[in-house]
């Protein structure tokens, strides 16, 4: 007998395991629909707040910018009063921010030359993928590899019957052999 309820009061009931595989399932749906439902609210919370984060941070970089401006000015009204024509002392500072923007593309430049392609990651993903398509990834094995290349042990009714390629044969007669016999 099954206590299909929570309360331990309530006598147990005969239910079949159909039955119970079925009302398994209605509450894990319930349950997935309810962890959904939470997952909502939390997203929707998380994306006002991300919302006035960003319209925050663009009212500030507005700030920032309009100031930045206005300091370049000032640069240039500078230069100005030390007796340099309007047009050089903004020439001067738009050459300096333009030698600043040069040697930073230099540095970046420089970073994306060593970058490279993350290996492992490509590896690992191409493996999963080749799992989850029901392949096995085998590696490549030659018809000229031998049992012990492959396997590292040595089995002498293999290497009585086929010769490993490039190895000699004891009983084929060495070059030496064959050049003495046809002088003699």
């Amino acid at each position: 007998m099954i206590n299909t309820t929570n309360d331990p009061s309530t006598p147990p009931t005969q239910r079949s395991i159909g039955e119970l595989v079925a009302s398994i399932k209605d509450e894990l749906v319930g349950v997935v629909h309810t962890e959904v439902d939470i997952a909502k609210k939390e997203f929707t919370s998380l994306g006002t707040k991300a919302g006035v984060i960003a319209a925050c941070a663009a009212v500030v970089l507005f700030l920032l910018l309009s100031a930045w401006v206005m300091l370049l000015f000032a640069a240039a009204s500078g230069l100005q009063a030390l007796g340099l024509p309007a047009w050089a002392s903004f020439l001067i500072v738009a050459g300096v921010f333009l030698l600043l923007a040069a040697i930073a593309g230099l540095i970046a430049y420089s970073f994306v030359k060593k970058l490279k392609a993350p290996e492992v990651t490509i590896e690992t993903a191409k493996g999963a993928m080749t799992a989850v398509q029901g392949k096995r990834h085998t590696a490549p094995v030659s018809y000229d590899d031998t049992f012990e290349e492959l396997y590292g042990k040595q089995v002498s009714a293999r290497t009585a019957s086929t010769p490993t390629p490039g190895a000699k044969d004891e009983k084929a007669p060495t070059e030496d052999e064959r050049v003495g016999s046809v002088r003699a």
